[in-house]
């Protein structure tokens, strides 16, 4: 079976006759001969019709004809999907047009068609395709699955859907659109809503798009920036570096602590924009903290008290620390609270 389009025609042959490739039937002398013709969305060929009984499958141009002699009998047409469909690609039946008797449009079999005069009827399918969902960031580098393991898409018709990353999903592509008696197909369009990434949502939603009919391999790339938290901290009084490690709590409250390199840096790589609490930890167990949102590339720079500024300052310095220790709590207690 290949699918050509948005538009199938496919025809059947009846008692006596050809397929759609051969000649009618000829009727007998001084007999009427009447076509019925039956069109595909979209469009479609192996599709498998009979017509009272009589087998015929779409050519390769999507067309079968059923040409009989005029009579004022009943006959029927039937539609047959099982398995109708490719790699990629699945299609199932789901309406008529065309087919006289509006309580038969959902059937896979309708009675009661005549064979007075020529006439069409419209066989519409969905189809369904396979895709599959990679992310890469702003500078095209692969984002593993587990740093993304999911992301959140909304269709056109307004369904969502949670789909996995890197593991292949079928999605509704095609949907029949029936307007003014004439029925036909259209493609189903997909926004991205959410990339989830350590309990944070890694894009913007609605920005970036894409059709399953349009995207011939299957595969569905987004774009999910991650960005660098640099983290240093010098002592209160003196500005020398101080502390042995950053602690940084993740949005979705797990933490990862980082302990200060040789250049008295703590370097927290690929993190998605969100919201992010950063510690570290001085003297006497005094910890100085701040709230940031993460939407690019940045340092952050905490003052911590020392042992060298608790040694040599006393008192003036446990006020300092005093006042950093109540601002960290605060941060924490303002954490706790949005959680």
């Amino acid at each position: 079976m290949r699918w050509r389009g948005l538009v199938v025609t496919a025809a059947l042959v009846g008692s006596g006759c050809l397929g759609a490739t051969s000649a009618p039937a000829v009727a007998a002398p001084g007999a009427r001969s009447v076509t019925v013709t039956v069109r595909t969305a979209p469009q479609l060929a192996g599709v498998r019709f009979l017509f009272d009984g009589h087998e015929v499958r779409t050519g390769a141009d999507g067309v079968a004809r059923f040409t009989g002699a005029h009579d004022f009998a009943d006959h029927t047409l039937s539609v047959d999907d099982s398995g109708l469909g490719e790699a990629g690609r699945k299609f199932r039946f789901v309406r008529w047009a065309g087919q006289r008797d509006p309580d038969q449009a959902y059937r896979t079999t309708v009675a009661g068609l005549p064979l007075r005069a020529d006439y069409t009827v419209t066989a519409a399918f969905t189809a369904r395709f396979r895709i599959t969902v990679r992310c890469v960031d702003q500078d095209g580098r692969p984002v593993p699955s587990d740093r993304v393991p999911y992301v959140t898409v909304r269709s056109d018709t307004g369904r969502t859907r949670r789909l996995p990353v890197g593991r292949p999903v079928w999605l509704e592509g095609l949907l029949p659109v029936y307007r003014k008696s004439v029925l036909t197909s259209r493609k189903v369009g997909y926004t991205l809503v959410a990339a989830d990434a350590y309990g944070t949502n890694a894009v913007d939603a609605g920005r970036q798009h894409f059709s399953p009919a349009a995207d011939k391999d299957g595969k569905v790339v987004f774009t999910t920036p991650f960005h660098d938290l640099t983290v240093s901290a010098q002592d209160a009084v003196f500005g020398s570096p101080a502390g042995r490690a950053a602690r940084v709590t993740m949005p979705d409250g797990s933490v990862r602590t980082v302990r200060f390199g040789d250049d008295r840096v703590a370097t927290i790589r690929d993190l998605p924009h969100g919201q992010y609490v950063v510690e570290v930890t001085g003297a006497k167990g005094l910890t100085a903290a701040q709230q940031i949102r993460l939407s690019r590339n940045q340092a952050v720079e905490l003052r911590v008290v020392s042992r060298t500024d608790l040694g040599l300052a006393g008192g003036a310095v446990l006020g300092v620390a005093g006042g950093l220790l109540v601002v960290g709590r605060r941060l924490r207690r303002q954490r706790g609270g949005a959680s």
